[in-house]
C-alpha cells in the first residue's frame, strides 16, 4: 500500500535542499547526497521513490543539479533500454546521481565510460528520444509548482528569508 505522505515529506526536503544549494549555502555533493537519500527513504517506505524527487525530476540534471531551460535536453537514464541496464544495474549509483535525468553536457561527459559493444553515446540518446512511452528527454524548465499534486502551503520558518 502506498503512503504518498512520505513522498510529499521527502519532496519538501528536496525542495529545501535545492533552495539551499541555489543560495550557495550547501555544496553540490552534499546536496546530491541528501536528495538521493530522500528518494531511497521513500523507496524503503512504499517503493514510490520518484515522489521524493518530483520537485526536480523534470527540470534539473541529477549530476550537476543545473536547472535545464525549458525544451532543452534532459535525458532520463531510467528510460534506457533494459538490455543496456542489465549490463549496468547500478548506473545511478556509479554516476552518483541525485535523480536519473542528465543534461546533455553531463550525458556526453559521463556516459561514454559505460558504453561498450553496440552502445555509444549517440545511440543511447536516440533510444531515449525515440521511446514512445516517455517524454523524459526535454526539460520543463521549472520546478513543480505543487508537492505531488498538493499545495506547497505558506509555511515560513526561522531559516527562510
Amino acid at each position: 500500500m502506498s503512503c504518498h505522505d512520505i513522498g510529499r515529506g521527502m519532496n519538501y526536503v528536496v525542495r529545501r535542499t535545492i533552495t539551499l544549494y541555489d543560495r550557495h549555502e550547501i555544496a553540490l555533493e552534499p546536496a546530491k547526497k541528501i536528495i538521493a537519500s530522500c528518494e531511497s527513504a521513500v523507496n524503503w517506505c512504499d517503493g514510490n521513490g520518484y515522489e521524493a524527487i518530483d520537485y526536480i525530476l523534470k527540470c534539473r540534471c541529477g549530476k550537476c543539479l543545473k536547472l535545464v531551460p525549458k525544451g532543452e535536453k534532459l535525458y532520463s537514464i531510467y528510460d534506457l533500454l533494459y538490455k543496456f541496464r542489465d549490463n549496468h544495474p547500478n548506473l545511478d549509483e556509479e554516476l552518483e546521481l541525485a535523480s536519473h535525468g542528465l543534461c546533455e553536457e553531463c550525458f556526453d561527459r559521463f556516459m561514454p565510460e559505460f558504453c561498450d559493444g553496440e552502445w555509444d553515446v549517440e545511440s543511447l540518446k536516440k533510444s531515449i528520444e525515440d521511446d514512445k512511452c516517455s517524454n523524459s528527454f526535454l526539460s520543463e524548465g521549472e520546478h513543480q509548482s505543487n508537492n505531488n499534486g498538493c499545495s506547497w502551503g505558506k509555511d515560513k520558518y526561522w531559516y527562510e528569508l
